[in-house]
């Protein structure tokens, strides 16, 4: 049988969040005040689905905490960005990281199988590719 109630710390330890963690969601507003039960805060289902859902958005890289914020807010700010315009840029955000990720595992995948015995220090595409992030890093300075 399910509680109706889980304290602080057992919601730290199934959900695998920091009891800090879980207070500075609070104090921030992003969990709804739990109920208490002395001295210990003490979550029911509806805080832990929402929980559930800052894990999913937060934790898992998708979008930042501000934006998590604003999300999931009752009551967004006027100066805030709509939830679409968040989502909208939260998926640029990403795909821009698959690509980055894409072009690392190619990077990896070549190193892997380059025939010089030391394909890091060796590896006469890899020495190209460097040479031109150097020049690129470097034209940051004529600008």
């Amino acid at each position: 049988m399910e509680k109706d109630r889980y304290s602080i710390s057992e919601v730290s330890r199934c959900f695998g969040v920091p009891i800090s963690t879980l207070r500075y969601y609070d104090d921030l507003g992003l969990l709804p005040s739990p109920g208490r039960k002395g001295n210990v805060r003490h979550y029911g289902h509806a805080e832990l689905r929402r929980l559930a859902l800052i894990q999913r958005l937060h934790h898992r890289g998708l979008v930042s905490l501000a934006d998590t914020a604003a999300l999931i807010s009752e009551r967004p700010a006027a100066d805030e960005p709509s939830g679409r315009a968040v989502l909208t840029a939260s998926i640029e955000t990403i795909r821009a990281r698959i690509e980055d990720l894409r072009t690392a595992q190619e990077l990896l995948e070549h190193l892997l199988t380059c025939p010089r015995t030391d394909p890091v220090r060796d590896c006469a595409e890899l020495r190209v590719e460097l040479d031109k992030a150097v020049e690129e890093g470097l034209g940051e300075l004529d600008e």
